[in-house]
């Protein structure tokens, strides 16, 4: 780039030259040749000056810097006029001496009208490409801290989903001791092991398949079947298809949870969960329906939902953005239905590795 911006400059400075000496006899190649290597100077000088200015060099260096190189370019232009006799005129061949004090003062007009414009130019652009590239990596800094926090708030989301069912599951498993059931409550323990141990395999990442997802929502149902007896059904109404596709770990759970503690174990008659997935129109439909006592009056997600649906419209929010959504609804026959919505691929918005 600084070869050919210094060839366009010598081009430019010999035809202006030469045109407005057109009459003179001069030799344009010979001009050509002078201010190539007269204008030379700069292709290395440019880049040690840009970066120069570019560590916020002061001016009080600058300037006195400025003056001396613009005093060795005069001195440079002089040599090479005098090596390429851009004025001589008559035959070729014919040699017209050119004394180097001579070249001096015949190049001094062209390299002080333009060095100072020169210089000024670099010292600005060395400023300039210093703070864009400060700017930049600033930028890739803080995207990468953003992006350290979102994966940190992911992980603590999914986390406290963990203790979270495990803390109710003990708290169902006093209430059964206190009611002298032990039998109940030895055998909700022993499932809660098989639970708690198919957790610890799972993969310590964000996501999994729905397959497995479903398969861990299956033991933890079978763990809750001890609390309810057996007023407690269970349909799985998941399209095979969709058992590779991607979803958030421990996405499921929590809404079955819900749908256990607040939809059927305030009731005492038999209460039935059906949980479903199937793809629609390139997303992946879950849902978790529930028989019991349906929402209150003027439900609010995010003010009246508990920390496991809390969580998982977090976690959604922050991985797929506005692609994903849970909403919360009464059935007509009563009962509620609560439905994930999410892309049917890879998450639209993920955390950089």
């Amino acid at each position: 780039m600084a070869a050919a911006g210094t060839a366009a400059l010598a081009l430019m400075t010999a035809t202006q030259v030469y045109l407005s000496m057109w009459d003179h006899g001069h030799s344009f190649v010979r001009m050509v040749s002078w201010q190539v290597a007269s204008w030379a100077f700069w292709i290395f000088g440019a880049p040690w000056i840009l970066r120069l200015a570019g560590r916020g060099t002061r001016l009080r260096v600058l300037v006195p810097l400025g003056l001396v190189l613009m005093a060795i370019h005069v001195l440079l232009a002089g040599l090479a006029a005098a090596w390429s006799r851009p004025f001589s005129v008559g035959e070729v061949g014919v040699f017209v001496p050119y004394p180097l004090v001579t070249s001096i003062l015949v190049t001094l007009p062209y390299v002080v009208l333009v060095d100072p414009v020169l210089y000024v130019l670099l010292v600005v652009g060395g400023r300039a490409l210093a703070a864009s590239e400060r700017a930049w990596r600033l930028q890739v800094r803080e995207s990468q801290l953003e992006s350290d926090l979102s994966r940190a708030q992911l992980d603590a989301l999914r986390l406290e989903i963990e203790p979270h069912f495990l803390f109710n599951t003990l708290n169902s498993i006093a209430a059964l001791i206190r009611l002298n059931d032990n039998p109940a409550a030895l055998s909700m323990l022993l499932r809660l092991s098989d639970l708690m141990r198919s957790t610890l395999d799972r993969t310590s990442g964000q996501y999994t398949s729905l397959g497995e997802e479903v398969a861990h929502v299956a033991r933890y149902v079978d763990l809750q079947r001890t609390r309810f007896n057996d007023r407690l059904s269970v349909v799985y109404a998941v399209d095979s298809a969709c058992d590779p596709l991607p979803v958030p770990a421990f996405l499921l759970q929590p809404i079955v949870e819900n749908a256990l503690r607040h939809g059927l174990s305030p009731n005492a008659r038999p209460g039935r969960i059906e949980i479903g997935a199937r793809q629609d129109a390139g997303d992946l439909r879950l849902w978790v329906r529930d028989d019991g006592s349906g929402l209150p009056p003027a439900f609010d997600l995010l003010r009246d939902a508990g920390t496991g649906l809390r969580n998982i419209s977090a976690r959604l929010e922050r991985i797929y953005g506005h692609h994903a959504r849970l909403s919360l609804r009464t059935n007509e026959a009563g009962g509620t239905t609560a439905e994930v919505l999410l892309p049917a691929t890879a998450p639209v918005v993920t955390v950089p590795a």
